[in-house]
């Protein structure tokens, strides 16, 4: 007996809500997978969220040594008239 695959594309409204449903329906193993796929399927846009959130650093060694001596600068000057 030869039997044949045949393949069969149906098309009917499939909303984020019955998603939802189904999801809910598995089984807490089966939630897993689904994060773990959701995990990777999403990795790259969640990386790119967050370097855009990342501010960049142009603090330098001399920024802070020019601050760190204004700072006791001002610090010396205010002791000197307490005294």
């Amino acid at each position: 007996m030869n039997t044949a695959s045949y393949k069969r594309t149906y098309n009917f409204p499939f909303t984020f809500e019955d998603a939802l449903k189904l999801i809910k329906s598995f089984t807490i193993e089966d939630k897993i997978r689904l994060e773990k796929e959701l995990e990777k399927e999403t990795l790259v846009y969640r990386a790119k969220k967050l370097t855009d959130r990342i501010k960049v650093n142009d603090l330098t060694i001399e920024n802070v040594v020019a601050e760190v001596s204004e700072y006791r600068k001002k610090q010396n000057a205010k002791g000197s008239h307490h005294s």
